[in-house]
C-alpha cells in the first residue's frame, strides 16, 4: 500500500474540507458539564478500586475460613467524623488528613465556605494567596490550634498550603513574618530580609506582595500596615517607592468564582474594587468581573426583594428561579454569604425559588455568615 507523506500544506488543505463543527452551548452549560465530568470521574476512581478490593477479599475469607483460627478481638472504638471537618488533633500520625472538608467532597461539589460550628475546637487562619498566574489574590482558610500566637499562628498555615495541589504561588510570602504589635492588635509588622524576592520584582510583583499582606491581615483584624527591612523601618519598592505603612481600606466587596481551569479547584473569590451597597454587589455578581474571575449568580436566577433587618438580611429567589442541585447554585449562596459578611450581616435567610433546601441550606432559615472562605485540606504533623 501506498504511503503518503504528509507536509503542513496538506494537513492545512485537508482540515479546511472537513465540515465546521459549531458548539452551540453557553459558557454556563460547558462549565456544568465539566464539573460533573470531575465528579463522576473522581467517583470511578474512589469506588470501583474499593469494590473490587472487597470482592478480593471476600473471596479469600471464603476460601481459606475453615483453617483460619478465629479469636475474638475487642473492637475499638471509632470517632465519628463531622462530615465537614476533621478536627485538628497532634496525636494523631502525620500522614492522616486533617481536613476543613474531605479530599473527594472538596474535589466534587461541596462547600467553599468555613462555618463557626463546624470549627471544633480549633482557629482558622485566612491567607491571601497569589494564583500561579499571578493575576487574583486568592483568600484561603487553614486550620490551625487555638491558643498559640497569631505569627505562630500564620507561619504554620503557610507552611502548610500546597502550591502544585491549589494552583497558588507562595513565592511573594515566603521568608516574611506577619505578627501584630505589642501596643495594638489592629497594628500589624510585616518583616522582610534585604534579599527578598519582591525588591527584584516588576510593578505587578509589588502590587501582589502588597496586596497579599493586605489580604491576610484584613481577615486579623489589622486596620494597619508597618513594614521593615529586616531591623530598619520601611521597604524600598523599585516601583512603589519607600512605603513605611498603610492604612487597609475599609471596603466592601462582592465575591465571584475563580476557576483556572480542569486541573484546579474553584474557589471564590473577593473582588479587588470597593462596592458601595449590598444590592450593588449582588447586582455585580450576575456578570462576569473579567480575567478568570465568574459571576457567582447563575443565568436564570433572580432575586426578587432583599429585606434588610439590622444585622440581618433576607435574600427572596422568585419562583421561577432555576435553583436546581447544580454546584454552581450552592456556590453561590456561599457567595452571598461571604458577601454579606463583607458588609456587616451576621446571618442571611434565603426564600422562594420553590425549593426547601440546597446543599446543607435550609430556606426559611437564618444561616450565619461564614468565618473564612475557601478551606483546604493540610496535614498535622505528630508531636
Amino acid at each position: 500500500m501506498k504511503k503518503f507523506r504528509w507536509n503542513d500544506e496538506c494537513l492545512e488543505h485537508t482540515l479546511q474540507q472537513m465540515p465546521m463543527i459549531k458548539d452551540h452551548r453557553s459558557k454556563e452549560e460547558i462549565y456544568q458539564q465539566l464539573i460533573k465530568a470531575r465528579k463522576t470521574a473522581c467517583w470511578k476512581a474512589w469506588f470501583l478500586p474499593s469494590l473490587i478490593s472487597v470482592v478480593a477479599a471476600v473471596s479469600v475469607v471464603a476460601i481459606y475460613a475453615p483453617s483460619l483460627p478465629f479469636t475474638q478481638r475487642p473492637e475499638k472504638s471509632s470517632e465519628k467524623l463531622d462530615r465537614h471537618m476533621i478536627t485538628l488533633q497532634a496525636e494523631q500520625p502525620a500522614k492522616e488528613s486533617q481536613t476543613l472538608l474531605s479530599a473527594r467532597e472538596h474535589n466534587s461539589f461541596l462547600s467553599h465556605i468555613v462555618t463557626k460550628d463546624a470549627l471544633n475546637d480549633q482557629d482558622i487562619v485566612v491567607v491571601g494567596i497569589p494564583d500561579q498566574q499571578s493575576q487574583i489574590i486568592i483568600p484561603i482558610s487553614v486550620p490551625v490550634k487555638k491558643y498559640e500566637q497569631a505569627a505562630e499562628q500564620l507561619k504554620m498555615a503557610k507552611s502548610q498550603i500546597d502550591e502544585q495541589k491549589w494552583g497558588l504561588s507562595k513565592r511573594l510570602l515566603n521568608g516574611v513574618t506577619i505578627a501584630p504589635s505589642r501596643e495594638s492588635n489592629r497594628v500589624w509588622l510585616v518583616r522582610v530580609s534585604k534579599q527578598h524576592p519582591v525588591f527584584s520584582e516588576g510593578s505587578m510583583g509589588e502590587s501582589l506582595f502588597l496586596a497579599s499582606v493586605e489580604e491576610t491581615i484584613r481577615w486579623m483584624g489589622g486596620k494597619k500596615i508597618r513594614f521593615f527591612t529586616e531591623k530598619k523601618e520601611g521597604m524600598a519598592f523599585h516601583h512603589k517607592g519607600y512605603i513605611k505603612e498603610m492604612e487597609i481600606p475599609n471596603k466592601k466587596r462582592a465575591y465571584y468564582l475563580y476557576w483556572s481551569g480542569s486541573t484546579h479547584s474553584v474557589f471564590l473569590v473577593p473582588s479587588p474594587q470597593h462596592v458601595s451597597t449590598f444590592l450593588e454587589a449582588l447586582k455585580q455578581m450576575k456578570k462576569d468581573e473579567g480575567g478568570p474571575l465568574r459571576s457567582t449568580v447563575p443565568k436564570g436566577v433572580r432575586i426578587k426583594k432583599v429585606s434588610v433587618q439590622n444585622d440581618h438580611v433576607v435574600i427572596q429567589f422568585t419562583e421561577d428561579s432555576k435553583l436546581n442541585g447544580l454546584p454552581s447554585i450552592q456556590w453561590m449562596m456561599e457567595a452571598i454569604l461571604l458577601t454579606a459578611k463583607e458588609f456587616g450581616f451576621r446571618t442571611v435567610t434565603f426564600k422562594g425559588g420553590g425549593v426547601k433546601q440546597i446543599g446543607p441550606y435550609m430556606f426559611g432559615k437564618k444561616i450565619a455568615v461564614p468565618v473564612g472562605p475557601n478551606p483546604i485540606t493540610v496535614y498535622a504533623s505528630a508531636q
